[in-house]
């Protein structure tokens, strides 16, 4: 029997790496899809009939959650693997001397931390039922503390550093139930975080789907002995 993941944001970038690197690895992959008409993640479910499902999916709607966990739940009993990459980047705010867009904070808070929340709930019902389970929230090194230099990104910075702690409160709850959990920033890569705008990604040195390989292979690796969870996407620890 195939192993089962879910995977938010996977019309594109580093969220359709994942689908494409966990079909390889042979798992059956519920895409989770925000961008109907964008191409990518229905060329890949037509290249892989039968293993990559398309879920509609917005992460800041709850009746669109808990939709698509129905449409998972009724096509299996559990899930060994979810991936929750969704998220926005916009932010107009500068530093704390400029204008503050508290509504453009408001909606990243709300898809980047909320959004994984709304999703991770809806299925960890699945998630516990799997004998081998493992959760994978897409942070950023924008939310270490322990190593932030920036004075601006308030919006974005902060949503990050609240999927940290949302991690690792889950973990702190299920790790002896057998559930892995993993915060990663993902490095820098080339892809549309900021939409149409590719110049700002131009000098990253990663591709998202060389980034999910690097992601998948290190997420397995066992934690230090201290239950440290936010790491690089090579394994290595990075300061919460």
């Amino acid at each position: 029997m195939k192993k089962t993941a879910y995977v938010t944001g996977a019309d594109r970038g580093l969220g359709l790496g994942f689908v494409k690197v966990l079909v390889e690895n042979g798992y059956k992959v519920y895409a989770g899809s925000f961008m109907p008409d964008w191409h990518e993640l229905k060329e890949a479910a037509a290249e892989h009939p039968g293993d990559i499902t398309i879920v509609p999916l917005n992460v800041g709607n709850q009746q669109s959650v808990d939709d698509a966990a129905a449409v998972i739940a009724k096509d299996t009993d559990s899930l060994n693997l979810l991936v929750n990459n969704a998220g926005i980047v916009a932010d107009r705010s500068n530093t704390i001397l400029d204008e503050m867009f508290f509504d453009d904070m408001l909606k990243l808070y709300d898809i980047n931390a909320l959004g994984t929340l709304r999703v991770t709930k809806s299925v960890i019902g699945l998630l516990l039922k799997a004998e081998e389970k493992m959760l994978v929230n897409i942070s950023s090194a924008a939310g270490s503390v322990g190593t932030v230099t920036r004075t601006n990104q308030y919006g974005y910075t902060m949503s990050k550093a609240a999927i940290n702690m949302q991690s690792k409160l889950i973990y702190n709850h299920f790790h002896e139930q057998g559930l892995q959990v993993r915060a990663v920033h993902p490095g820098w890569m080339h892809t549309r975080l900021f939409g149409d705008d590719l110049e700002r990604m131009k000098e990253a040195p990663f591709e998202p789907d060389d980034a999910a390989k690097r992601i998948f292979q290190s997420v397995f690796e066992p934690l230090q002995a201290d239950g440290h969870i936010f790491i690089e996407n090579d394994g290595k620890p990075m300061p919460y």
